[in-house]
């Protein structure tokens, strides 16, 4: 395979993945399963010594910034409805996904102390980068936007994806599903609706709906679907036929802003060529236990409160350790 052709595969890889995290609509609120405290600006600062900390780089560890929105127009002011970190680590040969929670209380370079989602409304990609570098000391410069318009129609082209669904999960899904048939466009009388538990295929609008759950339990279990949504996508892309990519990016290269080199594509897609050798891991952060809810104090708004240095540690360990 030629070095065109080589770029083509891994745009085409990292495109379908990034897709998943359309059309997921956050949280407003993290009331349930949390106690709430207030917390003030400067009170999310830790040790000095944090703060002098440097980004950890590796030659054989890429990481990548996946971006969902609701927003058609790339250039329009839009919050990031879901924010993953894409780590491919060479060495382990391991694919990590890093569920970013949107309230996290960061300090955005030029606006002070707010929700991370906010810093993609004020700046942009290049601003949210920037944020994620500056607060996690995470090397990362590599992003991808995508928008919900193409998902229903990815999850199809794909042929459906396998997610296990629970029993207290069955009702709530359903009355999603209601609403995201409505927007399929699809010919079908009426919705298909889940009848069971247990490990079975979802159609697009399925899969959205799974994706959406969201009054059960927490945000940090519906972020945990949406990376299991993830991984199923993944498992689906090794089993698509190559010859079949060049389709699939037509139809969704619209609904795509990427800032990935040429060049560093295909360096990766020389990497991922052993693709089907590695393992997909997958992590929240902040993590349960080093984390809490509360409110910023200037205008009384939900955040995640959570500890830096021990979830700046593990964070770290994830991505760069086995």
């Amino acid at each position: 395979m030629n070095k065109f052709k080589k770029c083509c595969v891994f745009l085409s890889i990292i495109i379908l993945i990034s897709m998943t995290l359309t059309n997921i609509y956050a949280i407003n609120n993290y009331k349930k399963n949390t106690n709430k405290t207030t917390v003030k600006s400067e009170n999310i600062i830790v040790k000095e010594e944090d703060k002098k900390e440097k980004s950890k780089k590796t030659k054989d560890v890429l990481n990548i910034l996946l971006i969902g929105t609701d927003s058609n127009d790339f250039k329009k002011t839009a919050r990031s409805d879901s924010m993953m970190i894409l780590t491919i680590d060479k060495d382990h040969k391991n694919i990590k996904l890093t569920s970013l929670a949107r309230d996290t209380l960061v300090n955005i370079p030029g606006y002070g102390f707010e929700k991370l989602t906010h810093a993609y409304a004020y700046g942009k990609a290049d601003l949210l980068l920037e944020t994620i570098q500056k607060n996690f000391y995470i090397d990362i410069d590599d992003y991808i936007t995508v928008n919900f318009n193409s998902f229903i129609d990815l999850v199809d082209i794909l042929g459906g994806v396998e997610v296990d669904i629970q029993e207290k999960e069955i009702s709530h899904l359903n009355d999603i599903i209601v609403n995201s048939f409505k927007v399929s466009n699809k010919e079908a009388e009426e919705p298909q609706f889940i009848r069971s538990s247990g490990r079975q295929l979802l159609n697009g609008y399925q899969a959205l709906s799974y994706a959406r759950i969201r009054q059960i339990d927490s945000i940090y279990e519906r972020d945990k679907r949406q990376r299991d949504v993830l991984k199923s996508i993944a498992n689906k892309l090794i089993e698509l036929p190559v010859s079949s990519y060049p389709t699939v990016i037509k139809e969704l290269l619209p609904y795509v802003d990427i800032n990935i080199s040429i060049t560093k594509l295909i360096s990766l897609a020389n990497i991922l060529r052993n693709i089907y050798d590695y393992d997909i891991k997958q992590m929240e952060f902040p993590v349960k236990n080093y984390r809490e809810s509360g409110k910023l104090s200037k205008n009384n708004s939900f955040v995640v409160k959570w500890d830096k240095t021990e979830n700046l540690k593990i964070l770290k360990d994830f991505m760069y350790s086995n």
